[in-house]
């Protein structure tokens, strides 16, 4: 589907009207994705509600991205039935977006053992909703919920280093990015808190 073309799509991302979502897996998005596209990764578990539940009773147009057609066509079917509207959507990678001239960016990377190693480089801002922080969090993290980044990013100093994370690492991806475009400092940490914790890395709890 492309009701519009992908240069009108960008301009309607860059102005603000657009949603541009990337729905392949984080470790995809993390090496490269289209310019604006957050992280919203597909899987045929009833995708348009996660989505429509997420987007909290707005109704953006909508763009969708993969490198695979029948992952696409999957997702716009499923947004479709959720009452969303998809106005454009590509299947063929970040390979051919490039090569037709559009804008990449990509989220820089911090392992968990990178993060632990150089804590004192990093204010990690915890982007997990505050009921999943019971199982703990890292010492010291900000918490600021994902869909309160935008409202509450007059807090964060853009001198600092920021550290984006999340229980796997696919919402912290889309913060990270996002920030990336504001001009901060950031970086995502990958595998989020399921891989701290499974190293054993030192853990707050309320």
């Amino acid at each position: 589907m492309a009701i519009v073309t992908a240069e009108t799509f960008v301009s309607q991302v860059q102005e603000g009207v657009a949603l541009f979502l990337d729905i392949n897996q984080p470790q995809v998005y993390g090496k490269g994705h289209p310019a604006g596209a957050y992280n919203f990764p597909f899987n045929r578990r009833a995708w348009g509600e996660e989505l429509k539940r997420a987007l909290n009773g707005q109704n953006p147009p909508i763009g969708l991205f993969a490198n695979d057609s029948s992952v696409v066509e999957s997702a716009v079917s499923s947004a479709e039935e959720a009452g969303l509207t998809v106005i454009f959507s590509w299947d063929k990678g970040l390979e051919s977006w490039r090569e037709s001239g559009l804008p990449t960016e990509r989220v820089v990377d911090l392992t968990i053992d990178e993060l632990h190693q150089n804590r004192d480089d990093f204010v990690v801002i915890d982007v997990r909703e505050g009921y999943e922080l019971r199982t703990g969090k890292v010492p010291g993290a900000m918490h600021i919920p994902m869909g309160q980044i935008q409202s509450r990013v007059q807090e964060l100093d853009k001198d600092r280093k920021y550290a984006i994370i999340c229980q796997s690492g696919s919402r912290s991806s889309s913060v990270a990015a996002w920030m990336s475009q504001q001009g901060f400092d950031v970086a995502n940490v990958i595998g989020g808190m399921s891989l701290w914790m499974g190293a054993r890395h030192p853990v707050e709890r309320p």
